[in-house]
């Protein structure tokens, strides 16, 4: 199943609604350790839970606090 992931790669939960970008620190046959990029945060998810983002940082960031803010308002 890790196929699709690789040390490195960055991803949202879907059980989180995408609320943070991680990145993915380590892998095993069905987890993930993740390291949060735009806050200081480390988490675990099953791989089934993790959605692969575009690695364009600069654009993903802009869009996910534009996200945060309009959960917020």
């Amino acid at each position: 199943m890790t196929e699709f992931l690789a040390v490195g790669d960055l991803v949202v939960r879907k059980s989180h609604n995408g609320d943070v970008v991680f990145k993915v620190e380590s892998l095993t046959e069905s987890f993930a350790l993740l390291r949060g990029i735009c806050f200081r945060v480390m988490a675990d998810a099953p791989l089934s839970d993790l959605v692969k983002v575009n690695s364009d940082y600069e654009a993903m960031q802009e869009e996910h606090f534009k996200t945060l803010k309009r959960k917020i308002s």
